[in-house]
């Protein structure tokens, strides 16, 4: 299994002044689709005792880049991504290239409703979520069955960040608890997929941005 670390802070101005962002946690889900037989990796990062920012770092076939977006701001900062590595683990370096504003107006799918069923008591625990195209829907447009793990503070944040093409949590995706979620079977319509943690970790990355943004 892949580890990934830290290589080295952003190349970015450190000054007192500046914005800077700390992380304490990597995860990787794995989306598998059988139906359109692909495969699609989510890697994020995050700081557990505050949810309102993170990183996600994306692959296209030539090279990686990451956003850090931070929903109290309504900004994003994009990086490059220099990845390197070594003994089956996987090192990132970001370097800062340009800032933008976020709009909430422009949010998909914001009109969602979510709602949670019973968590199991048997091992291992698991809750039905079903999300709805709005609150006087009356029948859901995806049905997710969720593997959970006990944790020691709520990750369930960690899981929807990382499913979502937005940057931030609806008001109601709160599921109650101290829990990680490691495995969404999702059915929508015909279409059943599974979404998987492969790996998370414990990382010490600190992002300092540069004084002056650009735009």
């Amino acid at each position: 299994m892949r580890k990934f670390y830290l290589l080295a802070f952003i190349f970015a101005f450190v000054l007192s002044s500046a914005q800077t962002y700390s992380f304490d946690t990597v995860t990787k889900y794995v989306l598998n689709n059988a139906k359109k037989k692909g495969i699609k990796e989510s890697v994020n990062y995050f700081n557990s005792d505050d949810f309102n920012y993170f990183l996600k770092v994306t692959r296209v076939p030539d090279y990686l880049s990451a956003t850090l977006f931070d929903s109290k701001t309504d900004l994003a900062h994009h990086f490059t991504v220099k990845e390197s590595k070594s003994n089956g683990n996987v090192f990132f370096a970001f370097e800062y290239d340009y800032s933008y504003k976020l709009n909430t107006k422009h949010l998909i799918n914001q009109k969602q409703y979510i709602t949670f069923g019973e968590i199991s008591e048997s091992y291992p625990k698991q809750v039905s979520m079903q999300i709805f195209s709005s609150k006087k829907a009356k029948k859901p447009i995806a049905k997710h069955i969720l593997t959970l793990q006990p944790a020691s503070k709520n990750m369930f944040p960690m899981f929807a960040l990382s499913r979502s093409v937005n940057y931030m949590l609806p008001s109601d995706a709160d599921l109650p608890g101290n829990y990680m979620v490691v495995r969404d079977d999702i059915t929508e319509k015909k279409v059943s997929c599974e979404f998987v943690l492969e790996d998370h970790n414990d990382v010490k990355l600190k992002i300092t941005l540069p004084k002056t943004l650009n735009y």
